[in-house]
């Protein structure tokens, strides 16, 4: 059996050469900018279209290049899921290009395992360390490979998927911390659809969000923020409703016309409320079908008893139905607070039922499925490895775990910006399994928490620096294929991992290197588009491959016999007399689930509602921080049975009492100078529960307790805790 000391030792005598032959190195020769590059003129800027990889919405971006270097990132006009328009993280991207810690020459471990001490080696005696280590494991166990990467598309996704098979491992997990598996079962129940839906945002009357802050995060915020915006002023007669419900005021509810706060994990109670007065008051197109509701049990749903599970009024809920009920088309869409409790399944089960009694399920204003598979119907059986993969992998990132603990793996593949050892419960022990792993590798364009546990690490370009292509998850018919290219001329010494993948299957030759033919990942993607009847050179101008005819639509079977969803209670971990206060965790629109935190621009963005930068803190509301004697600013120690970590207090005026919410992406411990040790780790705070249908990570799911702290230094934020916010004066 190989271990990594041998791993160590013996890389040096492997054959490598036909590595080499996949990677497009770094030029040799300098060239002064007097004798400029083809197509480069002084003082004139080019446009470079590409895909964002800020987050995984996969907007189009164009880039401009001057004098050789990326100056400026915009949204692409023609790409239809963002229309031109870019968030604060995509235009950050020029930070990760030009990052003074980017990683440019491979790092071999230098010190104790987890230390993150490394120096610096040739990417030939990195290339032979990675040769030597997959040799070894496929002559002695194959199945002892496992990769662990983010939720990649499009080819890198099938070059990856088909790697592992010829290699003849099945252990290939893909980790979202934001996977949309409650969607995904809900919508099954619901539609009989298992797939995302197209929310006709720009073409409805009446919107309902259930903790859905689609503004500035989830699944595509910048196309939903568009077409928020038509809906609201883009028809001259009609000006959208907007109604949220959620635990707390978002930058998302802070937009609605009415924000009704309701206590964490109960959204599906809140929304057959609604649905009980609609079937009641025959507001529904389809009374015969709902008729079987309310003999199935929705007359026992009535508003008292949502009211006495949610916290909103009877009268508002009744309010609200009605209004829904006379608007049409109307749209109700569930975001991550709802899903990620232990009843997410029931939560947007509920919410979907309020589509169907809508009548809007295949309609302008309504939700759609669009047929995605269908632009790939040629791939066959592999066309499912270019669309998004929507789950989170959870119940595969826990099976590892428990392998890698029992060593049963001998060498471990890690890639992508999820960061596990950041963002896995530590509950789950994900780091001291991992580094049972005789031999790790990963492939990184930054050391942090998971990178720094490995043995060898190989620099990858930044997605502005490589080829590649995209299936955005939403904003689209299924039609949109979006094409990456280097927008510059590579500056660091890095090769993407998919080009590394089919050299590493060329040098081990039999079903590996006939699985993976190619001579680079450009030549894969040129051939996979160029039998397609496609100008690929006018497809690159583009961005993308963008048809502008609406998508083949999926029929929703389930959609004409609605069934009322088993209610299902959320469950909170922690005695609530020693931990009174439920934890409402929530992704930062600037760092997300901690992704961002390297990078100083976002660092620096104020959050839309504390505006707040640079540290962590906790919201409550002010009875709740009146009772717990608490003032805005104050510093805490927040505990919950897992851990606990210090925030300053945000006494937030509009936030469900009895709630202590938090946003995700500070306490990053090995991810550079401008994210290491700026507070804790919400991530720390967390169970290693799961949502009871579908096993994926359940975040809403304890209690916290706040206890005064003194801490160093002062919250941050750029407006005055005497101004706009402080409480007394919004009364």
């Amino acid at each position: 059996m190989l271990n990594r000391r041998g791993f160590l030792k013996i890389g040096g005598a492997t054959a490598f050469a036909a590595l080499f032959g996949g990677c497009e190195r770094l030029p040799k020769t300098l060239v002064p900018f007097v004798i400029p590059p083809e197509n480069y003129a002084l003082g004139e800027s080019l446009w470079y279209a590409s895909v964002c990889r800020q987050c995984p919405a996969g907007c189009g971006i164009v880039v401009r290049n001057s004098e050789g270097r990326a100056k400026k990132i915009e949204g692409n006009p023609l790409h239809p899921v963002n229309r031109g328009k870019l968030c604060a993280r995509g235009q950050a991207g020029l930070q990760a290009l030009y990052h003074p810690e980017r990683l440019g020459t491979p790092l071999k471990l230098d010190g104790p395992r987890g230390s993150g001490k490394f120096r610096e080696i040739p990417w030939e005696e990195a290339l032979r360390l990675l040769m030597t280590g997959l040799s070894g494991v496929r002559a002695e166990a194959p199945t002892a490979l496992l990769m662990l990467t983010d939720p990649m598309r499009g080819h890198r996704n099938l070059v990856s998927a088909r790697f592992m098979k010829a290699f003849g491992s099945p252990h290939r997990v893909a980790w979202d911390p934001f996977g949309q598996d409650a969607h995904l079962s809900a919508n099954e129940a619901v539609y009989g659809v298992r797939d995302l839906p197209e929310h006709d945002l720009a073409g409805t009357r009446y919107l309902l969000s259930f903790s859905g802050d689609f503004l500035e995060t989830g699944v595509s915020p910048v196309h939903f923020g568009h077409a928020y915006g038509r809906m609201r002023a883009a028809r001259p007669t009609v000006r959208g409703k907007f109604v949220h419900f959620g635990p707390r005021l978002s930058m998302t509810a802070a937009n609605a016309d009415a924000f009704l706060p309701v206590a964490p994990g109960t959204e599906g109670y809140a929304a057959l409320g609604i649905a009980h007065v609609m079937v009641r008051e025959k507001l529904t197109p389809a009374a015969a079908a709902a008729g079987g509701l309310w003999n199935a049990g929705l007359k026992e749903f009535t508003p008292q008893a949502a009211e006495e599970k949610t916290g909103v009024s009877a009268a508002d809920i009744e309010a609200v139905a009605r209004e829904f009920g006379a608007n049409q088309p109307g749209l109700a869409m569930a975001g991550d607070a709802a899903a990620a409790c232990t009843n997410g399944v029931f939560n947007l089960s509920a919410v979907g039922l309020l589509n169907l009694l809508a009548g809007n399920v295949g309609k302008p204003g309504g939700i759609s499925f669009p047929d995605r598979l269908a632009a790939f119907a040629s791939f066959g059986a592999e066309a499912k490895l270019l669309l998004p993969a929507a789950e989170s992998g959870y119940p595969a990132v826990r099976d590892a775990v428990e392998r890698m603990g029992k060593g049963k793996f001998r060498m471990a593949l890690l890639s992508g910006a999820t960061n596990p050892a950041f963002t896995l419960p530590p509950s789950l022990k994900f780091e001291e399994a991992l580094l049972k792993v005789p031999t790790i590798v990963s492939f990184a364009s930054f050391l942090d928490e998971t990178t720094s546990l490995s043995d060898l690490v190989l620099p990858t370009p930044t997605y502005l620096e490589e080829w590649g292509d995209d299936l955005p998850p939403a904003g689209h018919g299924g039609e949109a294929i979006t094409l990456g290219q280097p927008v510059v001329t590579p500056f660091r010494d890095t090769r993407s991992m998919p080009d590394v993948l089919i050299a590493a299957a060329k040098e081990l030759g039999g079903p590996a290197a006939a699985a993976l033919p190619w001579g680079s990942f450009r030549e894969c993607l040129e051939k996979a588009y160029a039998g397609r009847g496609i100008d690929l050179e006018e497809a690159h101008k583009n961005g993308g491959i963008f048809s502008g005819k609406a998508g083949a639509t999926r029929p929703a079977p389930k959609a004409g016999s609605p069934a009322l969803p088993k209610a299902a209670e959320a469950a909170f971990a922690g005695d609530p007399a020693r931990y009174p206060l439920v934890l409402h965790v929530y992704p930062s629109s600037a760092l997300s689930d901690g992704r961002g935190a390297n990078l100083p621009w976002l660092q620096e963005l104020p959050d839309p509602i504390a505006t707040a930068v640079w540290r962590n803190w906790v919201e409550v509301g002010p009875k709740t921080a009146a009772a717990l004697a608490l003032s805005d600013g104050d510093g805490v120690t927040v505990s919950s049975p897992f851990g606990s970590l210090q925030a300053f207090v945000f006494v937030h005026p509009a936030i469900a009492e009895g709630v202590a919410a938090m946003p995700l992406g500070q306490g990053h411990s090995r991810y550079g100078k401008y994210a290491a040790d700026r507070g804790g780790n919400p991530y720390a705070l967390l169970p290693a529960s799961v949502e009871s249908a579908t096993k994926a990570p359940a975040r809403h799911a304890t209690r916290v307790s706040l206890v005064k702290t003194r801490m160093k230094g002062a919250l941050v934020r750029t407006v005055h805790p005497e101004g706009q916010w402080l409480y007394e004066n919004i009364l």
